[in-house]
């Protein structure tokens, strides 16, 4: 895969991921408009009791219509940032390389910008710096419009592929879950996550 489009995800998740690591350009995609239940303000962790949901809140805009997703504020009425860092923590603390991570995931949740699509590329480079994915990277000038994109997106319906499982916390409470965000292959892979990727080509 020599090209991949991208819409910017909170804290992007893992098969989303592993098609990143393959590709070698990413064209990123910031001409869309913003579609509810998507991964564009929601990421999902491994929690003590499951699978948890983190959901950012944005400003809500007119009614019927077509709002471009690069405009979508979020709604800093409320303390979602404590509590999503809370639960980040509270989930992985005892993770093998959760402390290696720690303090740049505060950092990063100390500057929050008024533009969702800012804040997810925040947290698109955090996720790309710390496993160490150096891609080449443009933003789209006109919609693209496609497919692979499109389904990479999309937080309902079936996960786009099943993965191999990897240790993760509460495992042997909960089983493997998927699709989770990148931070739980980061804090429970660590520098192996980037092996972890490439084994799932072509599944």
């Amino acid at each position: 895969m020599n090209e991949l489009i991208i819409h910017p995800s909170y804290f992007v998740d893992v098969i989303s991921l592993i098609h990143i690591h393959k590709a070698k350009h990413l064209l990123i995609e910031t001409q869309d408009s913003y579609v509810k239940q998507t991964y564009r303000n929601r990421t999902y962790i491994a929690a003590a009791n499951g699978k948890l949901a983190l959901n950012i809140p944005v400003v809500h805009q007119k009614k019927g219509h077509s709002v471009s997703y690069n405009s979508i504020e979020i709604d800093h009425s409320q303390n979602w940032d404590a509590t999503h860092l809370k639960s980040i923590k509270s989930a992985y603390y005892s993770s093998p390389y959760f402390e290696y991570y720690q303090d740049d995931l505060e950092l990063l949740f100390q500057n929050i910008p008024t533009l969702l699509i800012d804040w997810n590329l925040k947290t698109f480079d955090f996720l790309l710096e710390h496993l160490k994915l150096d891609k080449d990277l443009q933003n789209t000038t006109n919609y693209q419009n496609d497919p692979l994109a499109h389904r990479l997106i999309t937080a309902k319906g079936n996960p786009l592929m099943i993965l191999d499982s990897y240790i993760q916390v509460f495992q042997e409470k909960h089983g493997f879950l998927q699709p989770l965000s990148g931070l739980d292959l980061l804090f429970n892979l660590g520098p192996a996550a980037g092996s972890y990727l490439k084994s799932q080509y072509n599944k």
